[in-house]
């Protein structure tokens, strides 16, 4: 009976070592690894003019053609293909990629068969544009099989056929005690069987002791993603719907700038502001009250003001104006009577009484016309009204402004600089919206003051039209950035400000297209030279493809 316990004994420990040694640690002959599966076999090749890419679907390929330069999908392309298999026999097969409806071309032939490995020749013939590309295509081992060494395809042969014989091994010794009244021993074997047993159907993989018997992760596919080294993986077929668009790093001389903070402000001999003389009521001039935006000339009557005066001095002037209505009668009597006696008084007496009258008339005149007299409000220039602070019936007061006239053609933009030097370097400059990537507006430098404001010297530049025709739409007192140009230059790839994007760290960066559908973020250093354009002074090499179009969608893939 001590025999057949150690026999059993030994043959346990000989089905746990098998059971629990992991893969690689059993000094036998390893197992043959997984294919990988989702992998589509992949062609890229590109030359100065053209970058294509090849993909296998069901034995038929796919070809995609774009321009290396801007990543522009190139459609209605003459393309010639010639396939030499690698594998003896040779196969040779030509033909020509037929275009479909999506922008790619398909190419297939009889006898193009996978799995196999492939050299490719595909000749481009774009209007006066050709090229000759050339890749091959490993396609071997896209198939799908369970490894060989296993059982349900997870349970290792060796361990299922030692855990069968130990069970049927305690079985018996079971049997055999139990019939010779020995409980425990039978108890104790059974569990020991049904541990061996349940340890010889756990997966290799569970057993293993370290991270390196993991099995390999699954393979992604073709879909957009991030990948570790922190490049981004899209597609052929994403690139085209999110429109990505590339350019070639250049380095130039480009100018240094600085941003400037500014606003519009007006033009003196183009705009003015209309004042009251004297308080009074407003009323409407002949073509009314003007509104805001209307257009008007110089000399038109835009409001009257009629003045208002006290009660009190209302009286004084009809009690002055009774006076020298009382004062006139008896001049006028003292002439005629003057008059009647011509001969016998003297001339002078006869004139001075004449005069008299006449001023007096005067006076009663001018003082009859101030109870009644208006002031009429005239535009200075023409022009639009750009505000106005008035109503029918409103009371101003002295000096109040009710208009502002300005020339929409003729506007000046302020800025203000730290450095006196500066305004004498400066070689042109243009000005945007805050914010504005769209829009820039062509500025010249008129002047800099010779006087601090706010320890600032002030500059002013005449707006000029803008290329497309016609002067912006700019209001006064807008804000502006100046971005102005200074003589001295540095070495730089000027780039489009929309492929600039901010990292998830905060970082300014840019995307390169390294391959055909892989591409890279560079951090870089930059400066503005307008409100489109940036131009980047670290981080890019003449060469580089870079995104321009499309970078935001880029930067946003996970």
């Amino acid at each position: 009976m001590t025999l057949i316990k150690n026999v059993f004994l030994i043959s346990v420990l000989c089905c746990f070592t098998s059971v629990l040694a992991g893969p690689g640690h059993d000094h036998g002959e390893a197992p043959q690894a997984q294919s990988q599966t989702g992998v589509t076999p992949k062609l890229e090749a590109h030359s100065e003019l053209f970058e294509l890419l090849a993909t296998v679907e069901k034995n038929t390929l796919r070809i995609y053609l774009d321009r290396y330069a801007d990543n522009e999908p190139v459609r209605d392309a003459e393309i010639e293909v010639e396939a030499t298999s690698t594998q003896s026999p040779a196969v040779v097969i030509r033909g020509k990629a037929l275009a479909q409806e999506d922008g790619s071309y398909g190419w297939s032939a009889p006898g193009f068969a996978l799995p196999g490995n492939w050299a490719f020749t595909f000749t481009v013939l774009k209007g006066s544009d050709s090229d000759l590309l050339t890749g091959s295509l490993d396609a071997r081992g896209q198939t799908t099989e369970p490894a060989t060494g296993q059982l349900w395809g997870f349970v290792p042969w060796g361990a299922g056929l030692a855990g069968a014989a130990v069970l049927l091994a305690g079985a018996a010794y079971a049997i055999f005690a139990i019939y010779f009244k020995r409980r425990r021993a039978a108890h104790a074997v059974l569990a020991a069987c049904l541990t061996v047993t349940l340890a010889g159907l756990v997966p290799d993989s569970a057993l293993a002791h370290g991270d390196e018997h993991a099995s390999a992760p699954a393979v992604q596919g073709n879909a957009p993603r991030r990948q570790s080294d922190g490049t981004v993986f899209l597609p052929k077929s994403s690139q085209r719907q999110l429109d990505v668009r590339t350019v070639l790093a250049q380095t130039t001389e480009v100018a240094k700038t600085i941003e400037l903070n500014g606003r519009v402000v007006m033009d003196p001999n183009a705009g003015g502001r209309i004042q009251s003389a004297q308080g009074g009521r407003i009323e409407a001039g002949p073509r009314g009250i003007p509104s805001i935006g209307q257009v008007v000339r110089k000399g038109e009557v835009l409001a009257v003001v009629r003045p208002t005066t006290a009660l009190i001095e209302q009286s004084n002037q009809a009690a002055a104006l009774a006076e020298n209505a009382i004062n006139l009668n008896l001049a006028e009597q003292r002439l005629i009577r003057l008059e009647q006696l011509q001969g016998s008084v003297p001339q002078r007496d006869i004139e001075t009484a004449r005069a008299e009258v006449q001023a007096l008339r005067e006076r009663g005149k001018l003082t009859r016309a101030g109870l009644s007299a208006v002031e009429a409000l005239l535009a200075p220039v023409s022009g639009v009204i750009a505000a106005m602070n008035v109503l029918a019936g409103q009371v101003v007061a002295p000096s109040e402004v009710l208009f502002e006239i300005v020339d929409p053609l003729r506007l000046r933009v302020e800025a203000l600089v730290y450095d006196p030097a500066i305004a004498a370097g400066l070689s042109r400059a243009v000005a945007s919206m805050p914010g504005s990537q769209t829009q820039n507006i062509p500025l010249v430098l008129i002047g800099a003051g010779r006087v601090l404001r706010e320890q600032a010297l002030p500059l002013q530049f005449r707006v000029e039209p803008l290329k497309a025709g016609g002067m912006p739409l700019l209001a006064l007192g807008q804000p502006l950035v100046v971005r102005a140009e200074l003589k001295a230059t540095l070495p730089a790839i000027r780039l489009a400000a929309s492929g600039l994007v901010k990292s998830p760290s905060n970082q300014d960066v840019v995307w390169v297209h390294t391959r055909a559908e892989v591409f890279e973020p560079r951090v870089v250093r930059w400066q503005a030279m307008d409100a489109s354009t940036v131009a980047i002074t670290q981080g890019l090499v003449d060469g580089d493809r870079v995104v321009v179009r499309g970078t935001s969608l880029i930067n946003q893939v996970r």
